[in-house]
């Protein structure tokens, strides 16, 4: 859609979370080009009817494996040994031995679930070397939705190697770079499974592609008791020092020097909370990372685990947290919305593309009805969307300016 135009449609916009009630927002371009109070007269412009919905920016999730799609909720009542270790384990067995289509088709019906949740953008940690990577841009061929493709070497030191420091072989390093060229970037498992010098050798490969370097960690308590027990180090020491990772996903077993460290690199952490807390890992220490000003995002993880239903990770994130401090104003449901939109932005280098509705930013929306039987009577938006909006309440999904998803009525 080349010019459109919202009208009269309450929005939440910048990174303030500021809600217009009756909002005028032009679209050029797939971008946002105005976006204030009030209508004005633009004949050229096709204009949407949105009165008595709610605009909010499209969500962004912020991690996800999304090839394990074809064996949903397998993983229930196992635990993350008998799932991932080693990490040439069952997972990489079942993936292994599937049909390339099978896997291709369950992780488009993944993405279409996404958007049906209004997700608009999502970071997936593929596996599988260049042929994983391969495979998830089969699946993505038509679709509207930006995926953050992190690949990763099709190769793993095991626990000896690891403790000897042995470097990368030089052909997996050739695979590196070659994944480089087709992928957003490099998504390692965790610091057990990779050497010093190979991290080191992967992150100074990856940042002179300009690309994103990522990385699991602190997830369960037999990882963090590997890395103490043989390097003296935490997880998080040996992972700062050898990749300078542009984001850490879990964090859920994180100590207080690792949390200090954290803030001192500035580093986005990704938390999964609903994946960590199926597997019986505990929950992250988010209000103790908010309180050292880390930028915290939210992902969903492994679809075999979890649906990828950003709403519910808001919900459970919000609910647990305040139970867990024994405190209703421990976090504000503005905080967890960020966790679903500006701050994955920012941990997925996007910031200044998406993650808001104001100028400048790709036209990335969701539109949600607020008369629904869910939803009438709403008095907070923000607390809405957080506990109580779902997939069903939402009326139409805009990318780049089009609407993908659903129907927005127009004015003739």
């Amino acid at each position: 859609m080349k010019k459109a135009i919202v009208e009269g449609v309450s929005a939440i916009v910048k990174e303030s979370l500021d809600l217009i009630e009756n909002a005028f927002i032009r679209i050029d371009d797939g971008y946002f080009t105005e976006v204030r109070e009030n209508p004005s007269n633009s004949s050229r412009y096709l204009k949407y009817k949105a009165k008595g919905m709610l605009m909010i920016p499209g969500l962004i999730n912020a991690h996800t494996h999304i090839g394990d799609s074809f064996f949903k909720d397998y993983g229930i009542g196992k635990s993350l040994n008998d799932l991932f270790r080693p990490i040439t384990g069952l997972k990489h067995k079942l993936l292994a031995s599937a049909p390339e289509n099978l896997i291709i088709k369950s992780m488009r019906n993944s993405v279409f679930d996404m958007l049906r949740c209004g997700i608009t953008t999502f970071a997936d940690f593929r596996e599988g070397g260049k042929r994983g990577i391969m495979i998830i841009k089969k699946a993505m061929r038509g679709l509207k939705m930006k995926a953050v493709i992190l690949g990763r070497p099709d190769y793993y030191f095991d626990e000896d190697d690891v403790v000897k420091n042995h470097a990368m072989p030089e052909d997996k390093i050739r695979e590196v770079n070659e994944m480089l060229k087709i992928c957003d970037g490099i998504g390692l498992s965790g610091p057990n499974e990779y050497t010093d010098k190979a991290m080191n050798e992967i992150s100074k490969l990856t940042k002179s592609k300009k690309k994103i370097c990522a990385i699991h960690a602190c997830e369960d308590k037999y990882s963090m008791g590997f890395s103490l027990k043989n390097f003296h180090k935490s997880e998080v020491e040996r992972t700062l020092k050898n990749l300078d990772p542009d984001f850490i996903v879990h964090l859920t077993q994180a100590k207080e020097e690792d949390i200090e460290l954290i803030s001192k690199a500035n580093i986005p952490i990704i938390c999964c909370p609903r994946a960590n807390s199926i597997l019986g890992l505990g929950f992250p220490p988010i209000t103790k990372m908010m309180k050292k000003g880390i930028t915290i995002a939210l992902g969903t993880d492994n679809v075999m685990l979890n649906s990828p239903d950003l709403f519910r990770e808001m919900d459970y994130t919000s609910r647990i947290l305040r139970a867990l401090e024994r405190d209703p104003s421990a976090v504000s449901s503005k905080d967890i919305f960020k966790m679903a939109t500006i701050n994955s932005a920012k941990a997925l280098k996007l910031g200044k593309e998406i993650g808001t509705i104001e100028e400048g930013k790709r036209a990335d929306a969701v539109f949600i009805r607020t008369n629904t039987k869910n939803l009438e009577s709403i008095k907070d938006p923000i607390n809405a969307i957080v506990h109580r909006v779902r997939p069903d309440d939402i009326q139409a999904v805009m990318i780049n300016g089009e609407i993908v998803y659903g129907i927005l009525p127009t004015l003739t």
